[in-house]
Parts: C-alpha cells; structure tokens; sequence
C-alpha cells in the first residue's frame, strides 16, 4: 500500500507539471519509505521543461513487421527504378551517339566513369542506413559498366573480347566482395545475375567449350563457397537453372560424338558442384538446400549424362552411370544427417530403381523391384537408422515393391505371348510379388518400431494392411488367367474351377484372420465370399451344368457354415468387446 501511494504521489506531480504555464519548481520530496513506513508526500523534485509520461504499449506482430507499403516502397519500386534507369541511360547514350555528339572512345568512358560513380555514391546510402537504395544504386552502375564494356568489343571493337571479358570478370568479383563484405545477399543476386550475363555479352557465336563450362564451373564453386559462408540458399536457385541453360545451349548446337567424354566429364564436374552444395551449406535446413538444389543437381547430372551416352556409344552404359549416381549419393547421404541425408539416399535409391529397366528386360525389370523392394524395407525396420533416413528408406522401399506388383499385374495382359498354363514366367513372376508382399508385411509387423502405439508403429500397420490385400488381388488375377489359359476349350470348367477358387481364397483369409487375430484378413475373406456367392447365383446359373451348380453350392454352403460357427462360438470375443484382433 506503501508502494502504490507513493507511485500516486509521482502521477499527481506529474499532471502538476503539465498543468504549469512556465516551468516551475517542485518542492523536494520525503525519502523513500520502506513498506512498513508512511507514503511520500511528493515526486522528485525536476528542473527543465516538463516531461510528459507516454505508456509503454507493446507493438504487436503486425506493426513489428515491415508493412506492404513499406515494402512496395523500398524493394519493388527500387527494382522498377533500376530498370528504368538503364533504359532511360541506354537511350540517353543512343541519342548522343546517333547525333554524332560524342566518338566510341569517349561514350565507353563516359560509361566507364557513370558506372563507376555511381558505385562509389552508392556507399554514402548504406552509411546512412539506406541498405535497399545502396544496393539499387549499385545494381545501376553496375549495369552502366557492364554495357560500357560489352559496347567496346562488340559495337566499336575499340578492345578484344578477352580485354573485355576480364573487364567483366572484374566487375562481378568486385560486387561479389563487397556483398561477402557487408553481408548483402541482395547485392550477391546482383553479382550472380552479372556473372551470368558477361558470357552473353562477349559471345562472337563459336564454339568454345572449354572457356565456357571452365567459367560456369567456376561461377558453381564460387557459389557454393557462399553458402557455406552465409545462408544465401536463393543464390543456389539462380545459379542451377542458368547453368543448365548454358550447358543445354552449348550442346544444342555443337556436341558431336568426338567430344563425348570432354562433355561428360564438364558435366559430372558441374553436377558433382551443385551436389555438394547442401553437404557444406551453413543453411541445411531450408527447401532449397534440402530438396530443390539436390534433386536439381541429380536431374541435371542424369540427363547429361544420358544424352552423351546415348549420342555417342549407345545405350550400353546406361544402367552403370545410372548405379555409379546411385553410389555417389549412398556416399553423400552419410556425410550429413538430418533432412539432406535422407534425400540424398531417396535420390541414390531412384537411381538403382531406374537402372533396373536400363539394364533388364521384361520380367527381370518387375523381379529386380520386387527385391530392391523387400531389400529397402528390411534395412528401414533396422533401429540405429536416422528417424527422417529410415522413413525415407521405407517409402522408397514400399514404392519399388508397388512397381513390381504393377509390372506383376499389367505386363502378363500387355506382352503375353505364353500359351502354357502355370509352368510359365507370368505366372512365377505373380508369385514372386505374392512372396515378396508377404515377406515386407512381416518384416514391418517384426520391426522394432512396430511394437509402439505411436505415429511410426501405425504406419506399419498400414503397409501391412495394404500388403495383405495386394496379395490377395495379385493371386485372384493371377488364377483367372492361368485357369483360363488352361481350361480355354471349356468355359464351363473355367468358371466352375475360378468359383472354387475364390471360395479357397476367402477361406484361407478367414482362416488366417481367426488364427492370427487379424480383422483385415477375416474382412477379406467375407468379402471374397460374398463375391463367391454373387458369382455362383448370377453368373454361374446361366452357363454352368447341373453336377458344377450341385458342387458350387454344396462347397459354398459348408464354407459359410464353418464360418458362422465359428462367429456363433464367438472364439473371439466380439460379443463381449475382449477381443476382435487387430485391424
């Protein structure tokens, strides 16, 4: 209580002081009291024009932020400015020039010194605390320099392309040392922009192969110095895209077969660069060093790649490129955990899953998912696997193991040319991916993350799940083509022995669902029974004899019988809610 009349005190002299018409004199106030002792009688005395109180209101998030006006203002303004400026110069420059007013020699260095000056008035911006305009500034002159430059070789020839392309050199090493300088990701866009354009601008329309990859190999390991100095991950989305650009420029118009393994080897150069981008950033946790750059890069280096390849010695040596990226990037995935590591070995599988139809034919392709498949989930159950690197190697691994159950399924109907029942590739090939679905269901329901009741032990269920019914589609196409292959002379036969079969099938579900407690296979099974009986009432009644129609209901009908009783029994205490399995 002390304490409050004391600040009540103060407020009181304050509302004094602003009620004053000239400066006056308060009288000195008591000591301070303690708690225990009486309130002071009046604020500390002041001397000097009054001061009035202002309330320290908190800012909210909205006005901590710089606002939309502020922004189209400062940035997007600044930009419509540069390029307004150079326009406006370059016409400024073509009117002089075309009125004869001023000779090559002297509108270069007219250029030269603008640019120049324009760079140095630049800093007294930033001084200020006026980074964004600096920064416009110096993308202006910069442009003056560049154009000053590139109007001495190629307009006036005054200076030899080499003069003007170190000229050029110059002027982005100088922008990209004053970006590395006053941290300045800005101004390093600008100094990627201008590295990029310095080719352009000397370029007489030859071949040059060897300066041009040099140079943007160069420009690459300049970048990713960068961005293992600073985080400026978005130079990384520049550089790749333009340097695809040259790179796909170039061999448009001059690759021939005699210079294939210089070209490859500029290639794996510019790729191997990009590459280690994300293994030696200082930002690894961003979009664009996590996925976009690495996925760029080994796109980049594939196709490359491949297009040599196959322009000069075939198709030979296709799936071993295709594994020797695989191997690169199993290396790359254990120098860096986290996020890169687990798209590094994403991309490292891809590739080993793309060398398989490069190196194999028909069944072979859909035998070598299947087991890359079943390889991939089984070293995913391991326990000392990263979290973000094992979720990798499952997905990647379930992915295969869809590939091949595909093939399994589609290539029989599209490419067959068997005529013998069974004992034929189509058929081993189904109960390939029949086995290698069962042996990945098991594999994720025997993993040590299985056992939980979290998010990680809910996605193997899952796979499990979608496994067990995978298996039961693949043997049902399977069966019918194979019965009728085989019984192609009798349609009655055919559907009388299909019938049969999925009453086995349901049977064999519900069988499984009752001794291993699993509801997804018991659901199975009704339901292939239920498709059972459909079948033998609607379709089987209009083409098969009296014996096949006596034999379909007599076995369906024990079958369902077995199976209420067993539901009657209750031997899984459904009626009781103490059982059921699992899902």
């Amino acid at each position: 209580m002390a304490r409050l009349e004391q600040e009540l005190a103060g407020l009181r002299a304050e509302l004094q002081e602003l009620r004053a018409p000239h400066v006056a004199s308060i009288p000195p106030p008591a000591a301070v009291v303690r708690p225990s002792a009486q309130p002071a009688a009046a604020a500390p005395a002041r001397v000097g024009p009054p001061v009035t109180a202002v309330p320290a209101f908190k800012l909210s998030a909205s006005e901590n932020k710089e606002s939309l006006e502020s922004q189209l203002g400062s940035k997007v303004l600044s930009k419509v400015a540069i390029l307004l400026l150079l326009v406006g110069a370059a016409w400024f420059l073509k009117w002089t020039f075309d009125n004869h007013w001023i000779g090559p020699a002297g509108r270069v260095i007219i250029g030269l010194v603008a640019g120049a000056a324009i760079v140095v008035w630049s800093e007294r911006f930033r001084k200020q605390k006026m980074a964004a305009f600096s920064y416009a500034l110096k993308a202006v002159g910069t442009g003056v320099l560049y154009l000053s430059l590139w109007a001495s070789f190629h307009v006036y020839h005054l200076v030899p392309a080499g003069v003007a392309f170190a000229a050029m050199i110059g002027v982005t090493l100088w922008n990209a040392f004053m970006a590395w300088s006053q941290d300045a990701e800005g101004l390093a866009g600008y100094a990627l922009v201008g590295a990029y354009l310095t080719p352009v601008l000397v370029s007489t329309g030859g071949d040059h192969e060897i300066f041009l990859f040099s140079y943007l190999a160069i420009i690459a390991a300049s970048m990713v110095a960068l961005v293992r100095a600073r985080p400026w991950h978005k130079l990384l989305l520049g550089a790749l895209p333009l340097t695809v650009f040259f790179y796909i420029d170039w061999y448009s118009s001059f690759f021939s077969p005699d210079k294939a393994w210089l070209t490859a080897a500029f290639a794996l150069l510019l790729w191997g660069l990009f590459a280690a981008a994300p293994i030696v950033a200082a930002d690894a946790d961003n979009a664009a060093t996590v996925v976009i750059v690495p996925v760029g890069a080994a796109l980049f280096g594939a196709l490359s790649i491949y297009s040599v390849l196959n322009d000069s010695v075939g198709k030979d040596w296709e799936a071993w490129a295709a594994v020797g990226f695989a191997a690169v990037y199993l290396v790359l995935a254990r120098l860096r955990q986290g996020a890169v590591a687990a798209v590094h070995l994403g991309l490292a599988i891809v590739f080993l899953t793309v060398a398989i139809p490069l190196k194999a034919t028909g069944h072979g392709i859909t035998l070598g998912w299947l087991v890359e498949g079943v390889v991939l989930v089984a070293i995913a159950s391991r326990a000392k696997l990263e979290g973000r690197v094992q979720g990798a190697l499952r997905w990647l691994g379930w992915g295969a193991l869809l590939l091949g159950v595909f093939g399994a399924i589609v290539e029989p109907w599209i490419l067959s040319d068997v005529h013998t029942a069974f004992l034929n590739r189509e058929f081993a090939t189904s109960l390939a991916a029949v086995v290698a679905l069962g042996a990945a269901a098991w594999i994720s329901t025997h993993s040590t993350h299985a056992s939980g009741t979290d998010g990680k032990a809910a996605g193997y269920s899952k796979m499990a799940a979608v496994a067990l019914v995978l298996i039961n589609l693949v043997m049902l196409l399977a069966m019918h083509r194979e019965i009728f292959r085989a019984l192609n002379a009798g349609q009655e036969s055919a559907d009388f022995c299909f019938s049969a079969w999925m009453m086995l099938q349901g049977a064999a579900m519900m069988v499984l669902g009752f001794w291993k407690r699993l509801a997804l296979a018991r659901w199975l099974g009704l339901i292939l029974l239920a498709a059972t009986v459909i079948k033998v009432v609607a379709w089987d009644m209009r083409s098969l004899g009296t014996g096949y129609h006596m034999v379909s209901y007599l076995a369906l009908g024990v079958i369902l019988m077995a199976v209420s009783f067993a539901y009657q029994k209750d031997w899984l205490g459904l009626r009781s809610g103490s059982g059921g399995g699992n899902s």
